[in-house]
Formats: C-alpha cells, structure tokens, sequence
C-alpha cells in the first residue's frame, strides 16, 4: 500500500501522526488493517475501518476502561495482515483473542498482622503469544482505584491491617489486544 509515495507503512507513521503530539492527552498513532478492522475487539475500542487512527485508553471514574479513537486517514485497499508490521498490537487485536478467568478473586478474612492474598488464574485463548497484564483495584465509596503496585496475577498485602478491609477486583488486558475482562469482586473482612 502506498501513501506519501512509500510502499512501507512503518515509514509513513510519522507523516500520519503530525499535529497529534501537542495534545494533553497520550495518544498513540496505530495502523488497522482489513483483517484487523473486521475484528469485534477493535471495533468495541472504535478502531472499525483500516487505516491510521490517534488511539488512547483511560480509566474512568468507575474503574472500566475507556477508549477514544479517531481515523486520521482512511485506506482502501490497505495491507493485509500478513504484509503490516506496525507494533500497534498492544493497542489494538490483531487476532480474534479473548481472556478467560478459571479462578476469581474470592472472599476472605484475614486477621490483623497476617498476611492477604488474592489470587486470579487466567488466560488468553490462542492465536497471539500475548502477555496478560494485571491492575488490581480497590472500591472506594461508588468507585474503583487502582491499587499501586498491585500488577500481578497474586495481589499480597504482607501485614493486613484494618483499613485494608474491602472490595477487590482485578482488570485483565493482554499485549496483544484482547478485550479487557474484570474479575468477580472479592470481598476483605478483618478477622
């Protein structure tokens, strides 16, 4: 595919890309292709034609995910899957790839000076060698906080102490784009 006269889309992310580095807001500049324009994942994050898009994601009040994508240019006729070689793909599928949850966070509770862990086992199906990610939150009032730190599949709080008390949920995501999955919330009680 040709765009600016280059035959390489890697070379042409700059050229796509100009005017949206000054914004407040991190944004991404990614390439969708045919194939991965077809996919439910990207079209659920806005990412619905091919072409190059200004992508980001953010966390909102409640805690879920947000994504806001606009399409800087479109492109009839755009690389095929196989042919792309852009590193988009934390960003946005690039296979039909979803997270499953075997093992929720569950309810617990936990004596004061012990230790706390809440564990979840997942998953993504095959089709990527994508790498889960983790974010561990915290309720607090009506919404959800991300723990600091808490970015793996255990999350051990070494010394419990009452204020640790509550409701937990972890976000999964994985470096390849599958669609992000919240797990049951597990409830801390002291002991």
């Amino acid at each position: 595919m040709s765009l600016y006269g280059r035959t390489d889309s890697n070379a042409n992310k700059t050229k796509a890309g100009v005017g949206i580095a000054a914004s407040s807001q991190t944004k991404t500049t990614i390439y969708i292709d045919e194939t991965e324009a077809a996919l439910e994942a990207n079209k659920e994050r806005g990412l619905n034609a091919p072409g190059w898009w200004s992508y980001f994601s953010y966390t909102d009040s409640s805690g879920a995910t947000r994504h806001k994508a606009e399409q800087l240019v479109f492109v009839a006729g755009g690389d095929t899957n196989a042919n792309e070689t852009q590193a988009d793909d934390a960003q946005a599928a690039d296979a039909a790839i979803t997270i499953t949850i075997s093992t929720q966070p569950a309810d617990t509770a936990v004596a004061v000076g012990a230790q706390l862990d809440l564990t979840v086992a997942a998953a993504a199906s095959t089709g990527g060698a994508g790498v889960l990610t983790y974010q561990w939150q915290k309720k607090s009032g009506n919404r959800w906080a991300n723990v600091s730190g808490a970015t793996a599949a255990t999350f051990t709080v070494a010394t419990y102490a009452a204020t640790d008390a509550g409701s937990y949920r972890v976000k999964l995501n994985s470096s390849n784009g599958a669609k992000e999955v919240i797990s049951a919330t597990a409830v801390v009680t002291t002991s």
